[in-house]
């Protein structure tokens, strides 16, 4: 009896520290109506047909390619902060544990850019359809990665510096570009800070980054693997702090414009590419572009 009485008072604790105001704004089922839908039309291509077998029958589909929502993937300058409003009362509550002092904002007149991140399994689910689309197959919704827990990694990159090294050259000079997320930066050491002029522009890779870490979590720690990785050229939507249309992962230009956050808050939806043939091929994440 006890104990739940403590549990109730510690959860109402925590409730009741200041909240800011994106905490808790985007209920999941308003993502559905804020997918950029041009995304899937934009890059929907025939690759061709194929024909296999079943059961010594034969089929033919259409082999198809499109990107197709399937992360959720936030950016925060205040640990265990959520936009996702069935995640922010948990969230609050481990505000409350010793690890959430060792993360914060780093947010002052310097290009020096630290932020947590979070990502989540989002796949929409539609109805079967005549049109081939492809889509993975996964759980509608899952918590996948949450920096605060990762925290030794995410701030000081060393394990990463230690299994697997950033490129010598920048980005922009490189002959190697697969370390790179195009003109964003590189991949690794996929940790939350940077030396960059644009909150904005930082907030997309450093998304990118912890989507990286989620989906290999190679000496990190990740609640449960993000089948999902992003790669160069594949997207990424800005949702908050302003909704803006998915762009190639690393693509050059103004993707910061009137982008910035006064909380140092932001939400992407990531959309990998993928290939199917309905019946003959499942759907498959292709490489980077």
């Amino acid at each position: 009896m006890w104990k739940s009485s403590l549990l109730g008072l510690v959860l109402g604790a925590a409730l009741l520290q200041e909240k800011l105001p994106f905490e808790g704004s985007v209920p999941l089922v308003s993502l559905y109506g804020q997918i950029d839908i041009s995304a899937i039309l934009r890059t929907w291509r025939v690759k061709g047909v194929m024909v296999c077998t079943h059961h010594g029958q034969p089929r033919a589909c259409l082999w198809v390619e499109n990107a197709f929502p399937c992360g959720v993937i936030e950016v925060v300058h205040q640990p265990f902060r959520t936009h996702i409003t069935e995640l922010s009362a948990a969230l609050a509550a481990l505000r409350l544990l010793p690890l959430s002092s060792s993360a914060g904002s780093d947010r002052g007149q310097t290009n020096l850019q630290f932020a947590d991140a979070h990502v989540y399994t989002f796949v929409p689910q539609v109805q079967d359809i005549d049109w081939p689309i492809a889509s993975p197959q996964s759980h509608a919704f899952a918590v996948n990665y949450i920096s605060e827990f990762d925290a030794f990694a995410w701030r000081t990159g060393i394990i990463d510096r230690l299994i697997r090294p950033a490129p010598l050259l920048s980005c922009e000079t490189a002959l190697d570009k697969t370390s790179c997320a195009g003109t964003w930066g590189a991949f690794n050491p996929r940790e939350g800070y940077l030396i960059h002029s644009s909150e904005p522009k930082t907030a997309f890779l450093q998304a990118v980054r912890a989507g990286r870490v989620a989906s290999d979590p190679a000496g990190r720690f990740v609640i449960q693997t993000y089948p999902f990785e992003p790669r160069t050229g594949h997207m990424i939507q800005m949702i908050r702090p302003v909704w803006r249309p998915a762009v190639r992962i690393g693509e050059a230009g103004p993707i910061d414009e009137g982008a910035g956050s006064i909380n140092g808050a932001y939400l992407f939806i990531h959309f990998g590419i993928f290939e199917e043939c309905r019946r003959c091929l499942p759907p498959i994440l292709v490489g980077p572009r």
